[in-house]
């Protein structure tokens, strides 16, 4: 059983892989050439934790070093540059026709309110489909590669309209959350 993703931009990727219309090669040696073609070995390598020479030698089929580590890696590479056209045209398909994006999150939250800011000890489970407004600049900011902080920042506010707040009146929500510890994110649409 995989690990739980605990990655805002994995679980998008991953929410993704169901708007496919082609998979991507199954293979570390075919799903490396693949990611060759789109990035230089000098910035691929950082972002596996390898060397670019281990990077060849993989592509042409040597992967008796290649670890688990590094296959997880590679594969959640592929998962993020696989298809990015059909992903932005299903994106806009779900924002233009005012699809759903929910997110199912297992996390802890703080809040900052006018007297202070507080973290809240329990671990809660919470799925909630997002207002179009954060779906909206989620996928913008998974678009442009925006950083995990970014996205989980979006994600908490859009938690935050849609659950925690949706029963104040509008002037009074002067509160902000923040997702202070996450154990589960996943994203269905």
């Amino acid at each position: 059983m995989p690990p739980p993703n605990t990655s805002v931009a994995h679980a998008l990727d991953l929410a993704d892989a169901r708007h496919w219309t082609s998979q991507p090669p199954k293979r570390p040696a075919a799903r490396l050439r693949h990611l060759l073609r789109h990035h230089s070995p000098a910035v691929l390598a950082p972002r596996l934790f390898a060397y670019p020479d281990a990077l060849t030698r993989w592509t042409d089929g040597d992967t008796s070093d290649l670890t688990s580590a590094h296959a997880t890696l590679i594969e959640r590479e592929i998962h993020r540059i696989w298809q990015s056209d059909v992903r932005r045209a299903a994106h806009q398909q779900i924002l233009d026709r005012g699809g759903c994006v929910t997110a199912q999150l297992h996390a802890r939250f703080a809040y900052t309110t006018l007297s202070g800011e507080f973290h809240d000890p329990r671990l809660l489970r919470v799925t909630e489909d997002l207002p179009a407004l954060h779906a909206r600049h989620l996928f913008s900011a998974r678009h442009h590669d925006a950083p995990e902080d970014e996205l989980r920042r979006i994600l908490a506010d859009g938690i935050g309209e849609a659950y925690f707040f949706r029963a104040l009146p509008a002037d009074q929500q002067q509160a902000a959350v923040a997702i202070s510890d996450l154990h589960l994110i996943q994203f269905h649409y």
